[in-house]
């Protein structure tokens, strides 16, 4: 259903698969053998070219068959990649794309790839990650490679010294009888693994039959613990007097996303000016995120800055040939002006891949397939049982529900601290949940327990009312946490926002949730009784029992949701008599669902036949009875998947895969599913512990770094790798269970390479790659920083412990003894011995 091709530029060939292009005199296109597909080289240029079905993969493994469209929009994809060193063949493979495009079927997505800035779905294409050589580089001598990212890509580096290092990075040096893999401390544990494979691929060489060189292991700051034949030769290569190794760079702040118009310069001082080939085109900022596609008029061009996402320009239907021609340009004229070195992209209305459409608030997406997925999880009100679900997971993903809402359910409400409580108790057991009473100023802890194929799973929902305040918020974040570790970090974690609930936490209380104004101590005193006030108007929302959610509405009170909340339906309780008036414009499933959010005997009223005792009933609240009919039903875009990296304390980076698939979660990964309604924090069994104990905070930064200004207030919902339930594994094609029981850790990888005679040198310490030891645990500085003056000091030294932050090999050149002797001796010889070395 898809295919995918790469060519080359050169004198006379013809194009048909993909293209290299090279110098000379005629530049003309090159197929590239299916051999060399991710090899790419930084002199010469690329195009490649896909075709897939929205949804489905595209990649040279895939067979490649005709693409019968059969009334469905299939995704065309061309990418021209140049590195600097490319000269003008990256300006002629963008116009020999260009002109490909305009040759083919239907509308193709552009994109201008800059080396080492790949965007994501080009590193799709290529499972093994792509491979990009030094052209014109020398055979013989020693060779420097970087392995980066989660879709590894190989860059080589010239010239070989120190300054090509960075402590983040995953280096192998080929010095040609030995391969030297060089593992960053703060490296990536996934780019740690992807480089020991690939230093075992080139050790064992590409011709059949070579000879298998061997490979040492060395970590960044214990070199000098290598075997003395092993350090001599490195020390060959790369001299220790001139080792400087950079620390990693700071991530990119979060910035949301601008939408500007391209138009023709009207005067001759105009705002920004994009130089190209064709009259300049103007851009006028148009506005800032949240964006949305009704900013985007059929006659107009736009370009969207996304910061770290990339630039992309958007061709309305009814924009002019001649205007569309220059999109790309202008978009490029962009990122040269605002000096971004990420990819560059155009699309035109109608063939907006998912990247771009994520750029916008709640796009619409247009997918026939997925629809009628959607209409049958929206609609399935029957055999939602743990059982059915788990076979057919898909319904239970788009339906976000894992099973029926009847397992057991245990709630507790945090208390303040002014509160006449249990001493040192600040939670409170609610007496009966199922009543489903919640209140905005309050906050509550949800276990809900139910029984799976798999066995017994839990869920542990937090739930924070509107109006709660952030201490409140605080002290039930961490209530919430200590549960979690006292029933073994088993349960699934999420935390909820009123107005925002996910479809699960609704179905638990069976269509009855009501959250009312205030808190629960007005109505009880003890604050150990949750109760509905006898007198309320409540405005009920949805058309289903998992959609359904009602809130009190009040003179001059409303709840955080009170904006956005729409409803047709009300439910007025006066005592012990229950009204529920329906508007004219109310469906009849929204009339069931305000009739069983009553739950007791009620009077049904019809907008126009109202008594007077309903409106003795209402009071001064007549004015509030305004109905607001539901939106359409939204269509979310498909889940997209993120890795995540770990930058300084609180700073995280995110790296998009394009394939939402299981085999793209590894163990040692912590991972983001974003399914646009909520947020999953995916947690590998050998992840850093920083990835479990911070994983809400993961989610929280993802939504702020989200250039289409997401609502903080998303659903989060974090799980661990076994524990998945089936509205998690429902989004990833055929998920096993089971796939992970024969995968390599990087230790084992380690050792296994060890049984290869291969020789390990470092220190053992850091071989998992997640070392414990506090040493090893500590950001490192060059010795004359920590000399220097506390107030140059970086943020995170304690001035008190500045040996702690100097490598290994650092430490024992200037201490004469390893960290391990040092800190058994007395407090007052370690004090003296740092005085002496200036780090006290």
């Amino acid at each position: 259903m898809n295919d995918s091709s790469v060519y080359r530029y050169s004198a006379g060939s013809a194009c048909s698969v993909g293209w290299q292009l090279r110098q000379g005199r005629e530049k003309g296109t090159e197929l590239v053998p299916r051999s060399q597909y991710g090899t790419f080289y930084d002199a010469e240029a690329y195009l490649v070219y896909s075709c897939s079905l929205p949804g489905h993969p595209a990649g040279p493994d895939v067979i490649r068959r005709e693409i019968k469209e059969n009334g469905e929009c299939s995704e065309r994809h061309i990418h021209a990649w140049c590195s600097e060193r490319s000269g003008q063949l990256g300006s002629a493979a963008l116009a020999r794309a260009a002109r490909l495009a305009a040759h083919l079927p239907a509308p193709a997505v552009l994109h201008r790839e800059p080396a080492t800035r790949e965007s994501p779905r080009l590193l799709s294409y290529f499972k093994d990650g792509i491979r990009i050589f030094r052209s014109g580089a020398t055979t013989g001598g020693a060779r420097l490679y970087r392995v980066r990212g989660a879709r590894p890509l190989l860059l080589q580096l010239e010239p070989v010294c120190w300054a090509q290092l960075a402590s983040d990075g995953v280096f192998v040096l080929d010095s040609g009888a030995l391969l030297v893999l060089w593992l960053g401390r703060t490296a990536n544990l996934i780019e740690k693994i992807f480089g020991a494979k690939i230093a075992y691929r080139m050790s064992r060489g590409i011709e059949k039959g070579s000879t298998t060189r061997r490979i040492v292991i060395a970590h960044d700051g214990y070199e000098q613990t290598l075997p003395v034949a092993e350090r001599t030769l490195l020390a060959g290569l790369l001299e220790p007097r001139t080792r400087v190794v950079r620390t990693a760079p700071a991530p990119e702040p979060p910035r949301p996303a601008r939408l500007y118009r391209a138009a023709q310069p009207r005067m001759p001082h105009a705002a920004l000016t994009l130089p190209s080939q064709r009259p300049a085109a103007r851009l006028e900022e148009v506005k800032r995120a949240p964006l949305y596609r009704e900013d985007l008029t059929d006659d107009g061009i736009y370009v969207v800055d996304a910061g770290n996402r990339g630039v992309w320009a958007w061709v309305g239907s009814g924009a002019g040939g001649a205007a569309a021609r220059g999109a790309l340009a202008a978009a490029r004229g962009l990122a040269r002006a605002r000096r971004y070195c990420g990819p560059v992209s155009c699309c035109a209305a109608g063939r907006e891949p998912l990247e771009f459409a994520a750029l916008f608030h709640r796009w619409r997406w247009c997918d026939a397939r997925r629809d009628v997925r959607l209409r049958a999880a929206r609609s399935a009100t029957t055999k939602l049982d743990a059982v059915s679900l788990a076979t057919n997971a898909w319904l239970a993903a788009e339906a976000q529900v894992p099973d029926d809402g009847s397992g057991s359910l245990r709630m507790w409400r945090v208390q303040r601290a002014d509160e006449p409580a249990v001493p040192a108790a600040a939670l409170a057991e609610v007496e009966r949940p199922q009543h489903a009473v919640f209140y905005d100023q309050d906050c509550y802890i949800a276990l809900y327990t139910y029984h799976a194929p798999t066995g017994e799973q839990s869920v542990l929902y937090y739930w924070m009312g509107g109006s709660s305040p952030n201490e409140l918020r605080d002290l039930g974040a961490k209530e919430a946490k200590d549960l979690y570790v006292k029933l073994g970090r088993l349960p699934v974690q999420a935390w909820v926002y009123q107005g925002k609930e996910p479809a699960h936490f609704l179905q638990i209380f069976k269509g009855r949730m009501t959250t009312y104004v205030g808190s629960a101590t007005d109505y009880d005193p003890s604050g150990r009784r949750v109760v509905a006030p006898v007198r309320a108007m409540i405005r009920v929302s949805g058309q289903y029992a998992r959609e359904a959610r009602g809130e009190e509405v009040r003179c001059g009170a409303g709840g955080t949701s009170a904006g956005e909340a729409r409803g047709a339906c009300y439910v007025v309780r006066e005592g012990a008599r229950v009204w529920v008036w329906c508007a004219a414009c109310a469906t009849g499933d929204e009339r069931e669902v305000a009739k069983n959010m009553a739950a007791a005997e009620h009077t049904l009223v019809m907008q126009g036949k109202e008594k007077s005792d309903f409106w003795t009933a209402l009071g001064d609240r007549r004015h509030l009875l305004v109905a607001t009919p539901l939106k359409e039903v939204e269509r979310p875009l498909p889940p997209r998947l993120f890795y995540v990296s770990f930058g300084p304390p609180g700073q995280y980076s995110f790296e998009e895969i394009i394939s939402v698939n299981q085999y793209e979660l590894a163990p040692e990964i912590a991972a983001v599913l974003d399914a646009h309604t909520s947020v999953f924090v995916w947690l590998g069994a050998l992840c850093c512990p920083r990835a479990k104990d911070d994983a809400r905070n993961i989610a929280a930064t993802y939504l702020a770094h989200d250039p289409a200004a997401r609502d903080p207030e998303t659903p989060i919902v974090v799980l661990s790798q076994g524990r998945e339930p089936p509205n998690f594994t429902g989004f990833f094609p055929h998920w096993k269970h089971t796939m992970w029981k024969s995968h390599k850790s990087f230790g084992a990888i380690m050792s296994a390479l060890e049984g290869k005679a291969i020789v390990q040198g470092g220190n053992s310490a850091v071989r998992s790659g997640n070392s414990a030891n506090q040493f090893d645990l500590h950001e490192k500085y060059p010795p004359a920083l920590l000399r220097g003056p506390k107030e140059h000091l970086p943020p995170d030294v304690n001035p008190l412990t500045k040996e702690l932050y100097l490598t290994h090999d650092d430490f024992v050149s200037t201490f004469n003894m390893a960290y391990s002797d040092f800190r058994v001796l007395p407090s007052w010889k370690q004090r003296e011995m740092k005085k002496a070395v200036g780090l006290f």
